[in-house]
């Protein structure tokens, strides 16, 4: 089956290991999925958007880090 989406496959079929803390932001008008470390720190993991824009904006790439 192909499923046609703009989640990783992660997101639909969720790993067993540890649980990680995920939260959805808003950076410069984009709506990114990242990993929350709990020290007031949060990694981007994904870029969830429709202009192509957002994804060559080296500030959004995944692996970056956004404080709170």
């Amino acid at each position: 089956m192909i499923h046609y989406t703009p989640l990783s496959e992660y997101d639909i079929f969720p790993s067993h290991e540890k649980e990680q803390q995920i939260i959805y932001n808003q950076v410069k008008k984009c709506s990114v999925k990242c990993q929350d470390m709990g020290d007031g720190k949060k990694q981007i993991v994904q870029v969830l958007s429709t202009d192509p824009a957002h994804y060559m904006d080296p500030s959004l790439q995944p692996g970056q880090w956004l404080d709170s």
